[in-house]
C-alpha cells in the first residue's frame, strides 16, 4: 500500500526555508537573490544538459519516479513472513485454489499478480521468470529515476558557474566605478549560488530518495517471489519462514522471533 511520505515534504520546505532565513539575516533582503536569467541559466541549461544524457523512454519514467519520492511502500516485511505462513497452512490443507478468493482481495499488485499464476496452473519457471522480469522493469524505472536527478544534481552547480562567467565577462566589459564592480558581482555570483541550492536542496536529495525506496522494495518483491515459489513448491510452512526471514535485517529478525517468544531462534540470529 502506497502512502505520502511526509519527510519529503518536510525537508524541501525546511531546505528553503533555513536559507530564506539566513538571507532575511542580512540588510539586503531578498531581492538581490532573486534574477530570472541566472534561473534560466542554471535551471534550464542543466535540464537541457540532461536532456541530452537521457533517451526518451529513460526520460518518460521520471514522473513515476518523482511519484515515488512523495510517497512511501508501506510493506512491512515480517507482516509479509506472516502472511505467507498463512497462506502456506491454507494451501496445504486446502490446496491452492481454496486461496482464490483471498488472492483476488490483495492489495498488493506484485504479490496478487504472482499467486494467481500459481493459482492458474502456470509452470514454476514460468513463473519465476514473469515475476524476476517484472522485478527487473521494476528495477530500471527506480535506477533511471535516480540516474536522472543525480546527473541533474551534477550539471546544475556547472551550469551556475557558467553563468558566473557570463555575469563576470559583463561585468569587465561595463567596468566604471567600484561600486559597478561590486554590483556586477553580486550579480554574477547569483547562478552559483542557485547551482549549489538546487543541486544539493532539492536534485541530489530526490536522487538518493529514489533510491533509498527503490532499494527497499525492490528487497519486499525479492522476498515476495521467493515466498511465492515456496508456496508452489509445496514447502512447509516452516521452510517458508526460514526462508523468509533471511530477507530481514538483525533487527527485524531479532523483533520477529522475540514477538514470537523464540528466545533460542533470537540467540541463534
Amino acid at each position: 500500500m502506497k502512502k505520502q511520505d511526509i519527510l519529503t515534504p518536510i525537508g524541501l520546505i525546511l531546505v528553503f526555508g533555513v536559507v530564506l532565513y539566513g538571507i532575511s539575516q542580512g540588510k539586503t533582503g531578498i531581492r538581490p537573490f532573486v534574477d530570472p536569467a541566472s534561473l534560466a541559466i542554471t535551471i534550464g541549461g542543466s535540464f537541457a544538459a540532461v536532456l541530452i544524457t537521457f533517451s526518451l523512454d529513460d526520460i518518460k519514467q521520471v514522473p513515476k519516479a518523482v511519484k515515488i519520492s512523495i510517497t512511501s511502500n508501506n510493506v512491512y516485511k515480517m507482516d509479509l513472513v506472516d502472511q505467507f505462513k498463512e497462506i502456506s497452512r491454507i494451501v496445504r490443507k486446502d490446496g491452492v485454489l481454496a486461496i482464490e478468493q483471498d488472492v483476488s482481495e490483495m492489495e498488493d499488485p506484485f504479490l496478487k499478480k504472482g499467486l494467481e499464476l500459481v493459482i492458474d496452473g502456470i509452470e514454476p519457471e514460468n513463473v519465476k521468470e514473469i515475476l524476476e522480469t517484472e522485478l527487473a522493469s521494476k528495477e530500471s524505472m527506480y535506477e533511471q529515476g535516480s540516474k536522472f536527478f543525480k546527473i541533474w544534481g551534477s550539471y546544475a552547480p556547472a551550469f551556475g558557474m557558467i553563468g558566473t562567467l557570463i555575469g563576470l565577462i559583463q561585468m569587465l566589459v561595463d567596468m566604471g566605478s567600484p561600486d559597478d564592480i561590486a554590483s556586477g558581482m553580486s550579480v554574477a555570483l547569483i547562478t552559483t549560488f542557485y547551482g549549489a541550492l538546487f543541486a544539493n536542496g532539492i536534485f541530489n536529495p530526490i536522487g538518493y530518495n529514489i533510491q533509498g525506496k527503490g532499494e527497499k522494495e525492490v528487497e519486499a518483491l525479492e522476498m515476495m517471489i521467493s515466498g511465492i515459489m515456496s508456496i508452489q513448491n509445496g514447502d512447509s510452512t516452516r521452510t517458508i519462514e526460514e526462508k523468509l526471514v533471511t530477507f530481514l535485517n538483525a533487527k527485524e529478525r531479532k523483533a520477529y522471533y522475540t514477538r514470537d517468544g523464540n528466545e533460542d531462534s533470537v540467540n541463534a540470529a
